[in-house]
């Protein structure tokens, strides 16, 4: 719909022309101008911007790998380190016991031979058996122990985390152990699943995805969550501000794919005719708005790959008074 520039009878002190600009620009005689579909705008001298506040960002292109959000906490290691302790005591226990069942086994097999030769009496070689059979009752015990806090470690943790707390010489769980590093448990929602070529994957608190950081893949978690019933994977990321027992949001990859788009802040999107808007600015006085229909989800952000080229200038504070400014000399004079 043209807009027409009245020149007799001028009704406002300052007139903003609702247009923008597809190749033509009208002369001061009144020429009118097409305003393309999905495509509208408004004019605002550089003055009038830094008394609103305007502010604008140059877009940069963004690679994005399809993804779902899940929910995760860090892990309380204690439990692990008590387990270890345990287990490594009950691993010293069965060393003794097998120590003391050679030597009672030794002890028993030179009686028996010095009882051959009628050199010590029965009873010293009957007290030996004795006491080989009780040192081999206690060195079954102690193994069957060491069996049993295994696999108290193994249902609880899983195979590789539980081996590298144990091993003496695991260099992820030192770094676990001196808080370089934080234990993450990962739930992810009922159906879904964790890709097989997904080693790694984003983590952030309170749902910054633009300050994710990686989090890499240790293993399957055996225990899931009472109340989500997802798949739980443990990954292991940099402790920096995390701590014990802090939730935190995970982005998981969902497919292989990566597409090359924007970011849009939140503090760009507007709301017009039950649609999200942005403004972009195309001149030093003129603003475009452009919608943002197809869209995902970028933590506090929105990743854009249709409509908006990375080297936009994007209107990341002000948006909301381009638009009243656009509807407000989108009304009609009283007597048009």
């Amino acid at each position: 719909m043209p807009y027409i520039h009245r020149t007799p009878r001028p009704t406002r002190a300052a007139v903003l022309f609702c247009c923008v600009l597809s190749g033509a620009a009208g002369d001061e005689a009144g020429t009118a101008f097409e305003i393309p579909v999905q495509q509208t705008g408004v004019v605002l001298e550089p003055a009038r911007q830094r008394l609103a506040g305007i502010e604008t960002r140059i877009l940069d292109a963004v690679e994005y790998r399809p993804e779902t959000r899940s929910l995760g906490r860090i892990v309380d290691l204690q439990p692990l380190l008590e387990l270890r302790s345990r287990y490594r005591a009950a691993q010293a226990e069965a060393k003794i016991t097998d120590a003391a069942l050679r030597l009672a086994r030794k002890n028993r097999d030179r009686l028996a031979s010095l009882h051959s030769e009628a050199i010590v009496a029965t009873r010293e070689l009957i007290h030996a058996e004795s006491q080989l059979a009780a040192d081999e009752a206690r060195a079954v015990t102690a193994r069957q122990h060491v069996r049993e806090l295994q696999e108290e470690g193994l249902q609880a943790w899983g195979t590789e985390l539980f081996q590298a707390a144990v091993a003496g010489d695991s260099r992820l769980f030192d770094d676990l152990l001196q808080r370089r590093r934080v234990l993450l448990l990962v739930t992810l929602h009922h159906g879904q699943a964790l890709p097989a070529d997904a080693a790694r994957i984003m983590v952030a608190r309170e749902g910054d995805r633009q300050a994710a950081q990686p989090a890499e893949l240790v293993s399957a978690a055996p225990k899931t969550d009472d109340i989500v019933q997802g798949e739980t994977w443990f990954f292991h990321t940099d402790a920096r501000k995390l701590r014990t027992g802090m939730r935190i949001e995970a982005w998981i990859p969902a497919s292989a794919e990566k597409l090359s788009g924007v970011v849009i802040p939140r503090s760009a999107q507007i709301w017009h005719e039950g649609r999200p808007w942005v403004y972009l600015q195309i001149g030093a006085d003129r603003f475009v708005r452009r919608p943002i229909d197809a869209h995902r989800d970028y933590g506090d952000a929105w990743f854009v790959d249709e409509g908006i080229e990375p080297g936009a200038s994007l209107v990341t504070r002000g948006a909301q008074l381009l638009l009243s400014e656009e509807q407000r000399h989108a009304i009609p004079e009283e007597d048009d």
